[in-house]
């Protein structure tokens, strides 16, 4: 039984390892031997996408980190978004873009293509890097499946089919025994979700409740500052007129 903490997370990554196995990202993966893609889906917390690239490069690891420009929950574009993401490049790891098909009922094949180069393009010009992998949001709730040439797609066949594939997606594994599953698979692509992985083995609801809480305490603050700076602005607008229909 997986108890999704740091010390459970590093204990896996040691045993993939002791197989013999080399842990890549994307854009290191080897042409031949046993490998893991170590994947990282960052769909609620920038925050928590940091402190697991910490700790994957403390393991002297490089992973492939996917990020949302689309997400509810998180901004990659602001100024705290682009710290985060330029830390975890820092770190040595690599970023991906993370792309959900919303809308995409109402686009044609050539539109959605233009879709997913600007998002890379945006992602690109905000970091100054070159991206490569890229990566759905929630495949198997989607309708949709596109293929997009130009870059690595994590769901394309070499990736997903010729190779096993392995998610913690929901906080779950899916498999009955992971390491045996990966024993039996030399080559897998394997997802790891940072907001499950904790210090301590966490409930979905109390993580789900600790991110409300870091996402709605910046939020509150700053409509607090702008309300503050609206009084002052008001108080000072009421002296000035005041002082003008003096005689």
């Amino acid at each position: 039984m997986i108890d999704f903490t740091y010390r459970t997370y590093l204990d896996l990554l040691q045993y993939i390892q002791n197989l013999g196995y080399r842990i890549v990202c994307f854009r290191d993966i080897p042409r031949s031997g046993a490998y893991v893609i170590l994947r990282h889906d960052v769909d609620f917390s920038l925050t928590k996408a940091v402190e697991m690239a910490r700790i994957d490069h403390e393991a002297g690891l490089s992973s492939t980190f996917f990020f949302l420009l689309t997400s509810p929950y998180y901004n990659a574009l602001s100024h705290m978004g682009r710290v985060h993401m330029s830390e975890i490049l820092a770190l040595g790891h690599e970023v991906g873009l993370h792309y959900d098909c919303d809308g995409f009922d109402r686009l044609s094949s050539e539109q959605r293509q233009r879709r997913i180069s600007s998002q890379v393009a945006c992602l690109e010009e905000t970091l100054g890097v070159q991206v490569k992998a890229i990566a759905q949001h929630k495949p198997g709730q989607s309708p949709f499946r596109e293929e997009f040439s130009s870059y690595l797609d994590a769901y394309s066949p070499p990736y997903f089919e010729d190779i096993a594939y392995v998610s913690d997606s929901r906080m779950m594994f899916r498999v009955p025994d992971l390491r045996a599953f990966l024993r039996h698979n030399p080559r897998t692509q394997m997802v790891i979700h940072p907001i499950w992985w904790n210090a301590e083995q966490r409930t979905r609801a109390y993580i789900f409740e600790a991110l409300s809480c870091a996402i709605h305490a910046p939020i509150r603050e700053s409509l607090q500052t702008e309300l503050g700076a609206m009084e002052e602005f008001l108080k000072a607008f009421a002296a000035s007129a005041c002082n003008k229909n003096r005689p």
